[in-house]
């Protein structure tokens, strides 16, 4: 992942977080209902292309499997380069960011300016970045 990628998984984390939570729990549960059109409006021709029901749901479960995935690559990716932030301030800044606070709400709590939390949003970011590089380095 790039900065401007890891700094959108930081700040969207809780999100993310949320999403994989409700989709789970919704591919438990059942699908959606399909609709079936009944008397005079069932032998009309319709405006649309006809649809299969199955293939629909195949295709909504498989749009859902790859958002799916991209999102835990993220929260993975996250997760395991948050570990090499060292630092007790920016370990403290990344756990309210990843809980979902804003820089100001964070500078507030913490008093901070809002300039010291964004430079160690930054230095967060660049400590990942160099520690992705770094294990990939190692991987080739």
């Amino acid at each position: 992942m790039n900065k401007m990628e890891i700094h959108e998984a930081l700040m969207n984390y809780k999100w993310m977080i949320n999403v994989l939570v409700t989709k789970r729990q919704e591919m438990t549960g059942a699908s959606q209902a399909m609709v079936s059109k009944y008397g005079i409006e069932a032998t009309l021709p319709s405006d649309s292309t006809p649809s299969d029901p199955v293939y629909s749901e195949m295709l909504r479960i498989e749009r859902y499997d790859k958002n799916t995935k991209n999102l835990q690559r993220k929260v993975s990716f996250i997760q395991r380069h948050s570990e090499g932030i060292t630092d007790i301030k920016d370990q403290i800044i990344l756990d309210e960011l990843l809980n979902g606070k804003t820089l100001r709400r964070i500078s507030r709590e913490h008093h901070l300016s809002v300039a010291a939390v964004k430079r160690r949003k930054d230095h967060i970011i660049e400590e990942m970045h160099l520690n992705a590089e770094c294990e990939q380095y190692v991987q080739t």
